[in-house]
């Protein structure tokens, strides 16, 4: 019967190597053998190890007509967990999922307006609580914590101070006790999207939220820039923007005329207020004129802050995503518009633009990813983006 996995258990790298070669599907020890190459001695001894420890499962091969029967191992589904917690606009949405995200409990808290960092730790902290209450599993089989924020994340400030979040503590690991990765909610629907291309094709995630930000998945490896600022490009200035200030203590950003705030204020009125991008996306679905042309200019605008990136990176396609981008397909149209207008023909021909997944299952699948290499991967150091240990 499968186990959880022992809290304190430290892996090798062989060991490490073995549960890489089970990321995907079960195998038995014979394909591990030829995937690893070596000696089924030793294979089997690590199989064993992690077995022991609660890493792995163990199950029945379908039965040959000759031979003898042989066993699948697998991760094992009640080992290790993982707890995924991203910021939306009002509010923390938190799961725990196993290693291969697979929700097995969620949470929403909503947060007050001019809420702090150390008020959203113990946030997070009340919602753990309550989500190992809900589902039974014991606290310390969570492998790690993994964080999605908007805005930039590196290793010496966490996120800047004028996101949302504003700046976590250094020793949030030790308060959660448990290891800590912290990424841009962005990256993580990259890396969740990137599932639905080609394991090799480049993709850039555009998320459109409060701001605007993306993600890049290049050859499907995260690229994140300079202290985190790759993927920021509701940052970029268009003409459309001219004057206009913007957080960052810029003006002219694209997120001034092409966020979900942004768009809000422009179809709203007093006599027909238009409370949120959901009420703003139901317009769209039946039809009405003037919020199907704000998504449609939105678009041109975000071509244009894209025509650089487009260019200069060449993704095989770009992905929208945000309430706004699943209505009606208004702002891709948009955006298929202005970088046609603005990109080589040639390179034009080939770019892809399609919707993006559901966020919250984006960035679930990508925490899940991101974990995973944490936990399993060659250095299980990740030097980019923000690694805390417990």
């Amino acid at each position: 019967m499968a186990k959880h996995a022992e809290p304190l258990a430290r892996l090798d790298s062989g060991h490490r190597q073995l549960a890489r070669a089970l990321r995907d599907q079960a195998k038995d020890r014979a394909q591990l053998v030829v995937e690893t190459g070596w000696s089924r001695n030793t294979v089997a001894a690590r199989l064993q190890d992690l077995e022991n420890q609660g890493w792995l499962a163990r199950r029945d091969a379908p039965r040959a007509e000759r031979g003898r029967p042989s066993n699948l191992y697998e991760l094992n589904p009640n080992g290790r967990f993982f707890f995924i917690v991203r910021f939306g606009p009002d509010a923390l949405m938190g799961v725990i999922s196993t290693l291969r995200g697979k929700v097995l409990g969620e949470a929403r808290s909503a947060l007050p307006h001019g809420f702090t960092a150390e008020g959203t730790v113990r946030e997070i902290e009340t919602m753990l609580a309550r989500l190992v209450a809900e589902t039974g599993i014991d606290r310390s089989c969570i492998a790690a914590l993994v964080l999605g924020v908007p805005g930039p994340v590196h290793g010496r400030s966490r996120t800047v101070p004028w996101s949302k979040v504003g700046v976590l503590p250094e020793n949030l690991a030790e308060i959660m006790g448990m290891e800590v990765l912290i990424e841009n909610d962005a990256n993580l629907m990259a890396l969740g999207a990137r599932l639905q291309a080609r394991p090799d094709e480049s993709l850039l995630y555009v998320f459109i939220d409060i701001g605007i930000g993306a993600g890049l998945a290049l050859s499907g490896e995260l690229h994140r820039g300079a202290q985190g600022w790759a993927g920021e490009i509701g940052h970029i200035p268009v003409a459309a923007a001219a004057g206009m200030p913007c957080v960052c203590g810029s003006e002219g950003c694209v997120a001034a005329v092409a966020s979900n705030p942004a768009l809000v204020r422009q179809v709203s009125t007093v006599a027909r207020p238009v409370a949120d991008p959901l009420a703003l996306a139901k317009l769209v679905e039946h039809g009405d004129l003037e919020a199907i042309i704000a998504l449609r200019e939105a678009g041109r605008n975000l071509g244009e802050a894209l025509t650089g990136p487009v260019i200069a990176l060449a993704p095989d396609v770009v992905m929208v995503g945000g309430v706004l981008g699943r209505a009606g397909g208004h702002l891709q149209a948009g955006i298929r518009e202005s970088l046609t207008r603005r990109m080589p023909p040639a390179l034009a021909a080939l770019l892809r633009i399609e919707d993006g997944p559901l966020e919250e299952i984006a960035a679930i699948r990508g925490a899940a990813d991101l974990g995973f290499d944490l936990l399993f991967g060659e250095d299980p150091v990740i030097p980019s983006g923000l690694r805390l240990q417990g």
